[in-house]
């Protein structure tokens, strides 16, 4: 569940900071996928978890699938998503075995990807069964 809009989470500030400066503080730096994100340029913008703020991936790494970034989709619930594609997402982590089940895209699998932070449903991660490089489709009203 999403936080109402023109809400925080309790760490805004620090995370406020990083979006500004691309910096995290000291302790932060070198921990994991957490560590690539650090890595990254100051200038370009971080794209963070929309329930907790924590930093999801970058927009350089935004990428076209089948000629577009942006998709709409539904699920076979019914439920609507409009995704956003991206090259890597280091501040998530995939759930569960891959799926190739009412795939969005032939000839790839799926998984559910988490923030690793809070945990919150953010997308999935695509892999090409043929070995062409993986992609995370993330949910676009879920990052900020």
């Amino acid at each position: 569940m999403l936080p109402p809009i023109g809400t925080r989470p309790r760490s805004w500030r620090a995370d406020r900071r990083f979006r500004e400066t691309g910096r995290r503080p000291a302790s932060a730096k070198g921990r994991g996928p957490q560590s690539r994100l650090d890595q990254w340029s100051e200038e370009q913008d971080v794209i963070v978890c929309g329930v907790c703020g924590a930093a999801i991936t970058h927009r350089d790494q935004a990428i076209q699938i089948n000629h577009r970034h942006d998709h709409a989709f539904f699920n076979p619930a019914g439920i609507a998503f409009a995704i956003r594609c991206f090259r890597l997402a280091p501040g998530v982590a995939p759930q569960g075995e891959p799926s190739s089940e009412f795939t969005w895209f032939p000839a790839y699998q799926w998984q559910i990807v988490l923030c690793r932070t809070c945990r919150a449903h953010l997308g999935w991660l695509f892999t090409h069964t043929d070995g062409n490089p993986a992609f995370h489709g993330l949910i676009a009203d879920r990052l900020a």
